[in-house]
């Protein structure tokens, strides 16, 4: 059963109160979350080998969530330039027409541009680009669409709510933004949020947790 925002919200509640802890409020529950899930991608993203200088966690690399953080977009292209895709934080590939576009660096495209055996075609599938800041610049300038696999952001998750007669805040499923990511890596960025607020924990929390959800379906 995947994890539900309510599902961690309530989970972290539990274990702050079990601890004496106070209390954390959905805003301030969004707020450390999102923050722990960014710390989380930017160690798959930044640091691909063993546990090392500090790195928290387990021993993760891109490959082990590369199927829930890569999105795909059509890039509708215009006089040979077109916007990035918004949240890009590392392109994986690009393509026209099923053939690889070939990246090339700014000292290159005179090169490219001049060449007798590889010159940018559309007949002869061969394709090229550069990047300017935002921007893809392609090779030739006559293509029209390009398809791209990349690494994008993550989305901020929300726990949202309607109030009840007195107030009160109950969680609403449709009000709410869900993680994107896997149980395990959802378990793992509570863990990692958990341990930033000032609390330790064991895996075997994890699983009671589980437990009286299944028994008891809170």
């Amino acid at each position: 059963m995947a994890l539900t925002v309510n599902d961690l919200y309530v989970f972290t509640q539990k274990l702050i109160r079990k601890n004496q802890s106070g209390s954390l409020t959905s805003t301030e529950f969004n707020t450390f979350w999102n923050d722990a899930q960014r710390a989380y991608m930017g160690d798959l993203l930044g640091r691909f080998q063993l546990r090392s200088n500090g790195k928290l966690g387990m021993n993760t690399g891109l490959m082990l969530n590369e199927t829930i953080l890569t999105k795909t977009s059509t890039l509708n292209i215009s006089g040979g330039s077109v916007s990035k895709p918004t949240g890009l934080l590392y392109r994986l590939a690009l393509r026209i027409d099923d053939f690889d576009v070939v990246f090339v660096n700014h000292g290159q495209i005179s090169e490219v541009k001049k060449s007798v055996i590889d010159a940018p075609s559309v007949a002869d599938n061969k394709y090229y680009a550069y990047e300017i800041e935002s921007t893809y610049k392609f090779l030739p300038a006559t293509v029209t669409t390009a398809e791209i696999n990349y690494i994008g952001d993550v989305t901020d998750i929300v726990w949202g709510y309607t109030l009840d007669g007195n107030g009160r805040q109950v969680y609403s499923s449709g009000a709410s933004t869900q993680s994107k990511w896997d149980d395990i890596s959802n378990m793992e960025i509570t863990k990692r949020m958990l341990q930033n607020i000032g609390l330790s924990l064991k895996d075997r929390d994890f699983q009671n947790f589980g437990s009286q959800n299944i028994q008891t379906g809170d």
